[in-house]
């Protein structure tokens, strides 16, 4: 009778679990048909890799929505995984190749690929150029930092042999990413040792096979995931203060703020003597946040920094990032001023970034990538020196605010 009971216990617990999984499948399966019918979330696009920290995923093409912009956007990447079509190994003859190395602010999958600054200056540069062959590589990945930059120029950059390089560094939020004292996100960082020499730190382990498939196909996970994300900075808004990435703003700020301007600046001319060993040109690129450029969103973190403890001046990014250019020798461009000038709204004493910024703060809209790719273009063909020489008469003086 014991053994009886025994079993029949046995099976009834069996019976439960199974009914529980069933349960639990028509749960999700519901939960994924309401994601899909009641929001237009896209899949997850970003894959960790060991080799260059993330990248997004090869061959994937074909539209997303986009919140911030509240349309769908049509985007494709290339095998290597990043934005584009293929890019063939041998540089065409006679052609021109520019890397553009970056973070989401230069990937613009917010965008439609030929309004993305980087396509805009590679249609600028084929009609400098008169029928010369001109490929412009937008290598921007989403939550990159100066130190993934790195790597992936050596990883998969330098193997295309381009003849310019840009690096894009965004005042938003590179300077916290970049400095695992400041951030702890599942990225790749470098340290300083002890002599001041840039070491790589700890990899980030690589997305599991189960989670880069779910990530594709399964919407209601994507949904969790941002769910949580907008969740825990709703908390951080709630709770006041500064992110990690606006310290870049403080003066004297501490060891650790100073540290990561050291490594910010070590990683910065480590890939300009990477670039020119192999005898191409190099230029840094400096995209401001929109606080910077809009004087309400500004005035609102300077308050939030004085409430936190921190003394924020505006002008502190630009300042630092000119002085590192200018001690390394760098050529650079600093877009603060491009930026200021198009915020500027006529007859208004305050500048506003609403028409440069996706939802007046975010991910640049399409004529914020405009202004940049005006601004950078001449960055690139003008001055005593220039990245691209052009034909003579082609290109005017660069304007004054262009820093070289």
């Amino acid at each position: 009778m014991g053994e009886r009971q025994a079993r029949r216990r046995v099976t009834d617990l069996l019976v439960n679990l199974g009914l529980a999984g069933v349960s639990m499948l028509v749960a999700l399966a519901v939960g994924e048909a309401a994601v899909r019918l009641f929001s237009p979330i896209g899949p997850a696009l970003l894959v960790t890799d060991e080799g260059v920290g993330k990248h997004f995923v090869p061959g994937f093409a074909g539209r997303i929505f986009v919140d911030e912009a509240g349309r769908s956007v049509s985007v494709r990447f290339n095998s290597a995984g990043f934005r584009g079509a293929e890019w063939p190994r041998q540089k065409p003859a006679d052609g021109l190749r520019v890397a553009a190395l970056g973070d989401s602010m230069t990937a613009a999958i917010d965008t439609d690929e030929e309004k993305t600054f980087v396509r805009r200056v590679e249609a600028a540069l084929a009609a400098d150029l008169r029928g010369r062959p001109v490929e412009v590589m937008n290598m921007g990945v989403s939550s990159s930092s100066t130190g993934a930059e790195l790597a992936t120029w050596r990883r998969v950059a330098a193997t295309y042999r381009p003849d310019v390089v840009l690096l894009a560094f965004f005042t938003g939020n590179d300077f916290g990413d970049n400095c695992s004292r400041l951030t702890n996100a599942p990225r790749l960082y470098f340290e300083l040792d002890e002599r001041g020499s840039l070491v790589a730190g700890p990899e980030a382990p690589p997305t599991p096979a189960v989670t880069r498939w779910l990530d594709l196909h399964s919407r209601l996970y994507v949904w969790q995931k941002l769910a949580f994300r907008q969740l825990r900075g709703s908390s951080r808004s709630v709770s006041g203060g500064i992110e990690p990435g606006q310290r870049i703003f403080a003066v004297d700020d501490g060891p650790d703020a100073e540290y990561a301007w050291s490594l910010t600046e070590a990683l910065v001319r480590q890939v300009r003597d990477e670039v020119e060993a192999t005898g191409a040109r190099f230029g840094l690129v400096v995209i401001p946040c929109a606080e910077q450029v809009d004087d309400g969103l500004w005035a609102d973190l300077e308050r939030r920094g004085r409430e936190a403890g921190h003394r924020l001046e505006r002008q502190t990014p630009s300042r630092r990032i000119a002085a590192i250019a200018e001690r390394s020798r760098i050529p650079f461009l600093d877009l603060t001023t491009a930026f200021g000038e198009a915020a500027r709204v006529a007859g208004s004493t305050a500048a506003s970034a609403k028409d440069l910024y996706l939802l007046g703060r975010f991910h640049l809209s399409d004529e914020g990538n405009r202004v940049a790719a005006d601004a950078i273009h001449r960055f690139l063909v003008s001055g005593t020196s220039p990245l691209v020489p052009c034909a003579e008469g082609v290109v005017s003086a660069a304007p004054p605010h262009l820093a070289h």
